[in-house]
C-alpha cells in the first residue's frame, strides 16, 4: 500500500502541474483561486473542522459553539470546500479561524494542514479526501467523522477504493453517523468504530424570548394572529400579497410579516403594496397589517412571535430554507414543494406531522384552515418541536467524542 500511495502521489502531482494553466483559468473564473494557495494559521494543536458547504457548516455550528462555551481557550479552525461555506464559517464566532480548503493535491494539502497544525481533525458528513487522511496518518493526528452520512451512490463510488482508504484511514478513531443506514455504509468502507449519533442539524439552538414582551415591542396586540413568511424569494412576496385581501376577509385579526431573504430586493417588493398597507422594520412605525423585515438578523424573533410560519424559497425552485428555526419555537409550519437543500429536516417533520407541504394554488386555503384552528396549530407546533427534542442527544454525543480525544492529546 505504501508503494500505491507513492504512485498515487506522483501521478496526482504530475497531473496538477501539467494541467496547471487550465486549472488556474477554471478556478479564476469561479473566483476560487485560494484553493491553489495554501492558507492557514497556527492553532497550536487545536481542533480542525473540515466541511463542504453551507449546509455542513450550519449543521456543525451548534457543536462548535458548544465546544467554545465548554473550552473557551481551545483554538478552533474550519476549512470549507466552497466560498459560501467559508462565509458562513467566518460568521460563527470571532474565535473561529476559517479558510478555504485547498485542492486535495499532496503538496497543497500538506502545506495547509501543517500551517493549521491541528491535534484533532473533525471531518463533517462525507468529506473523504485521501490526502487529508494520508497526512493525518503520517503525523499521527486523530480523525473523527462528525454528522457522518453516506448515500448509496457515494458508497458505490468508494467501494472500489476500500482497501486504499482503509490504509489511509489508520488514524480514524470514530465515525459518528446520522442514521443506521449511514452507519452501515461507512462500515463497508472503514474497519473503524461506527456509532449512530443522530443528526446535528436537529440541535438548533436559538434565543429564547419572552414572546409577550417581544410581540408588544413589535407593535402587536395579544389578540393579533401573526403569519410570518420567512426568507421570501422572488415571486413569493407577490404570491402572498395577491391573496392577502382574501386572508384578511376570512381572518380579520390576521397580521403578516414578510422577511425578505435578500433585503437588497426591497425595491422589487414595495411596488406590490399600497402606500398605507405596510411598514418597514428598519423604521419606527408599527401597527400596519403588513410588516416588511428589510434587514438581516431578526428572523428568529419573527418566528418566535408568530402563530403560523411559512418557510420561503420553497414555493418556486430555490431549494427551500431551514424549517427547523420555526420548529424550535414550536410553530405550525407550511412549506412549498421545493426543499432540496433541507430534505432530511422536512422528511422528519413530515413523519411527525409537524409541517404541511402546500403549493401556490392551495396555499390560501391551507393558511385559512390552520390559522383558524388553534388546536391544530398547537399540535403541529408541538410535533415540530418534538423532532428537535428527540434528536437533541446528538450534540452531547459528538461533544463527548471530541472532548475524549482532546484529553488524550494533552
Amino acid at each position: 500500500m505504501k508503494a500505491l500511495l507513492t504512485a498515487f502521489t506522483i501521478v496526482l502531482e504530475a497531473i496538477f502541474f501539467l494541467c496547471y494553466p487550465f486549472i488556474y483559468l477554471f478556478l479564476r473564473g469561479k473566483n476560487y483561486l485560494d484553493a491553489m494557495h495554501a492558507k492557514g494559521c497556527n492553532t497550536y494543536g487545536g481542533v480542525l473542522f473540515h466541511a463542504a458547504s453551507m449546509g455542513e457548516v450550519a449543521a456543525v455550528k451548534p457543536l462548535i459553539l458548544e465546544l467554545l462555551k465548554s473550552h473557551p481557550d481551545q483554538e478552533l479552525c474550519i476549512t470549507t470546500s466552497t466560498t459560501t461555506g467559508l462565509n458562513q464559517a467566518k460568521a460563527i464566532s470571532p474565535k473561529v479561524k476559517a479558510f478555504l480548503s485547498v485542492l486535495d493535491i499532496p503538496h497543497l494539502r500538506n502545506r495547509q494542514l501543517s500551517l493549521i497544525n491541528p491535534s484533532l481533525i473533525c471531518i463533517v458528513e462525507t468529506e473523504i479526501w485521501p490526502n487529508m487522511l494520508a497526512w493525518s496518518s503520517q503525523k499521527g493526528i486523530p480523525v473523527i467523522f462528525v454528522n457522518a452520512r453516506m448515500t448509496e451512490r457515494s458508497l458505490r463510488r468508494y467501494l472500489p477504493l476500500k482497501s486504499f482508504l482503509r490504509f489511509l484511514g489508520k488514524e480514524i478513531h470514530g465515525i459518528y453517523a446520522q442514521s443506521e443506514a449511514d452507519a452501515s455504509r461507512y462500515k463497508q468502507i472503514f474497519c473503524k468504530p461506527v456509532f449512530v449519533a443522530g443528526n446535528l442539524k436537529f440541535t438548533t439552538r436559538l434565543t429564547d424570548y419572552n414572546t409577550s414582551e417581544l410581540r408588544k415591542s413589535w407593535g402587536y396586540g395579544q389578540d393579533d394572529l401573526i403569519l410570518c413568511w420567512g426568507s421570501s424569494r422572488p415571486r413569493e412576496e407577490a404570491l402572498i400579497i395577491s391573496m392577502w385581501p382574501q386572508l384578511k376577509t376570512e381572518i380579520p385579526n390576521l397580521k403578516l410579516i414578510i422577511a425578505i431573504r435578500h433585503p437588497q430586493r426591497l425595491p422589487e417588493v414595495l411596488p406590490l403594496l399600497t402606500d398605507n398597507s405596510y411598514c418597514l422594520f428598519s423604521q419606527a412605525e408599527r401597527g400596519k397589517d403588513i410588516l416588511i423585515i428589510d434587514k438581516l438578523g431578526s428572523l428568529d424573533q419573527a418566528y418566535a412571535i408568530c402563530d403560523l410560519a411559512i418557510v420561503g424559497g420553497s414555493f418556486y425552485d430555490f431549494g427551500g430554507h431551514n424549517p427547523l428555526e420555526p420548529a424550535y419555537y414550536a410553530k405550525a409550519i407550511i412549506m412549498g414543494h421545493f426543499y432540496a437543500t433541507c430534505q432530511d429536516s422536512v422528511k422528519k417533520l413530515l413523519e411527525a406531522k409537524g409541517i404541511l407541504i402546500s403549493d401556490a394554488n392551495s396555499l390560501a386555503a391551507d393558511i385559512i384552515r390552520i390559522a383558524s384552528d388553534t388546536a391544530l396549530r398547537s399540535k403541529m407546533g408541538e410535533r415540530a418541536k418534538k423532532v428537535l427534542t428527540e434528536n437533541s442527544q446528538s450534540l452531547e454525543t459528538h461533544l463527548s467524542a471530541i472532548e475524549s480525544l482532546m484529553k488524550r492529546r494533552k
